[in-house]
């Protein structure tokens, strides 16, 4: 049997796609088989298409992963800002009687404790109140700010790197001593 493409030469085996016979020189191995080189170029042509179908498909996945990973990153921050305002909005449904008691001037005592007071202590309190403010501003109370009872200015004293303010006459309300200082600016009622 004479070669396909080599007329004058003998085949010596065949190509294991189309089957024509071959030469030594025209038989070309590939995986342990022989291919004619139209077959060869073929099946080149036929892993070629293969690469590129594979590549575009590799891509196209790569492309909807990263849209899935996009669309999720969208919801999760959505979620998180719609949770982060239910949040604030629940503190300030929680925190609103609080608010609205802070501008109502409804004349309660102005400060917490078990200690009764009557309406003069507590405008003696309300006095203090206004020293701590201007101890907290680095100023001193002046003779404007007086003890209710007596019509006597605070007492200011310097003890131990604190600046204090105290009622001249805290007998009159029944008390030892009624005092605010700079460090503490919450007024102190002793028994």
């Amino acid at each position: 049997m004479q070669c396909h493409y080599h007329l004058d030469r003998e085949a010596r085996t065949q190509c294991n796609h189309c089957r024509e016979p071959l030469c030594d020189q025209c038989a070309i191995p590939k995986d342990n088989i022989f291919l004619c080189s139209r077959c060869l170029a073929l099946e080149a042509a036929r892993e070629a298409v293969d690469g590129i179908d594979s590549r575009m498909e590799e891509k196209q996945r790569k492309t909807e992963m990263l849209d899935e990973r996009n669309r999720f990153k969208k919801n999760l921050r959505r979620t998180l800002t719609w949770g982060t305002l239910i949040i604030a909005l629940c503190v300030v449904i929680y925190q609103a009687s609080g608010f609205i008691s802070a501008f109502q001037n409804d004349d309660k005592p102005l400060r917490n404790g078990t200690i009764e007071t009557n309406a003069i202590t507590d405008e003696c309190i309300r006095n203090l109140w206004n020293a701590a403010k201007l101890l907290q501003e680095e100023k001193l109370p002046g003779p404007e700010l007086v003890c209710p009872a007596s019509k006597r200015p605070f007492i200011i004293t310097r003890e131990d790197g604190d600046v204090v303010a105290r009622s001249p006459n805290p007998e009159l309300y029944g008390f030892r001593e009624i005092r605010v200082s700079k460090l503490h600016p919450v007024p102190e009622v002793i028994k």
